[in-house]
């Protein structure tokens, strides 16, 4: 039913590009009626379709790109989407909106457009242009896009992802969309390059799962993945100092089992008169002395360096967070 009705919605979009966002809010607002999302201040809000490919959805409601500056703004991010596998989804919104409509908004329309938040990876990057301070922008990710683009305390790639676009949009009403939307997606190829930090995992308060990457796949438990640094660490001393008492009580059982009465020395053992003593002499006519340079390694090896097992945070299949400006 979802495919047909996004079918339905992609074929209207062809047609009309104002179509496709406006069945969509209508769609979701049927299934969310009563719910805060869609009442209040923020009942009504419309967004105008722009573009679209099979993995990358780019959204002007501020209408402030040309056509050129449209085009440019895809290629851009449909490069990234190439680059680390993920779907795209940008929104530039100037509707009135809270920012937990923001983050609702965000995370219904990449939903709708690609179903299924473990199943599916990418991002859904809301950007405010309402024009005044402070601006809030949102950035939800789901399925391996949450352990590329992490939200933990000690590691929130999404927050330093934001933070880089301050450059392009500061001040409100004069904000650069094109260079911020480059800025966004050099920054997913920068992350993505970097890999899934080590011992990552993410927990769903809404699930009550853990989830982490094995082998490119996310796998999920009812327990923490990994156990803290600082636990493990404990652990390895608590096992090394029982190994080290163990050791110390099976070598004191030992000697004391087989422990003799005399010291021994070879003299206990040799024959007396079997034992005849030869005086020899070595005389040395020659004398050359050889020299071996002994080879040492030049190379150095590297290590990847560990770091601390740090969660990430989700509810329903999405991450990500939000950035004032």
């Amino acid at each position: 039913m979802m495919d047909n009705f996004k079918n339905k919605l992609k074929n209207n979009f062809r047609i009309n590009p104002g179509s496709l966002f406006v069945g969509l809010i209508l769609f979701m607002e049927c299934l969310c009626f009563g719910s805060g999302f869609f009442s209040g201040t923020d009942a009504g809000f419309r967004i105008t379709a722009s573009a679209e490919s099979d993995s990358v959805y780019l959204y002007d409601e501020s209408g402030k790109l040309n056509p050129e500056e449209n085009q440019f703004c895809m290629d851009s991010l449909e490069t990234a989407s190439q680059l680390t596998g993920m779907n795209l989804v940008v929104i530039l919104g100037t509707d009135e909106l809270s920012e937990s409509s923001i983050e609702s908004l965000a995370k219904s329309t990449y939903e709708l457009l690609f179903p299924g938040t473990w199943n599916s990876d990418g991002l859904c990057y809301y950007m405010d242009l309402r024009g005044h301070s402070p601006a809030y922008d949102y950035i939800s990710t789901c399925g391996m896009a949450q352990f590329y683009y992490t939200n933990a305390k000690n590691n929130d790639r999404v927050d330093a992802i934001l933070r880089s676009l301050d450059a392009y949009l500061v001040p409100a009403g004069s904000e650069d969309i094109t260079g911020a939307v480059a800025k966004f997606c050099e920054q997913l190829e920068y992350y993505y390059n970097a890999g899934i930090p080590e011992r990552y995992y993410v927990y769903d308060s809404q699930e009550h799962q853990y989830y982490h990457v094995e082998d490119h796949q996310i796998i999920a438990t009812s327990t923490k993945p990994y156990l803290p640094w600082d636990r493990a660490l404990l652990l390895g001393m608590i096992g090394l100092i029982t190994g080290i008492v163990v050791a110390a009580i099976v070598f004191s059982t030992v000697k004391i089992r087989y422990q003799f009465k005399t010291s021994l020395t070879p003299t206990n053992y040799a024959n007396k008169r079997a034992v005849h003593y030869k005086q020899q002499y070595d005389r040395f006519i020659r004398e050359r002395t050889t020299k071996t340079k002994i080879e040492s390694s030049s190379g150095s090896s590297h290590h990847s360096g560990g770091g601390h097992s740090s969660g990430g945070h989700s509810s329903g299949g999405h991450g990500g967070g939000g950035h004032h400006r």
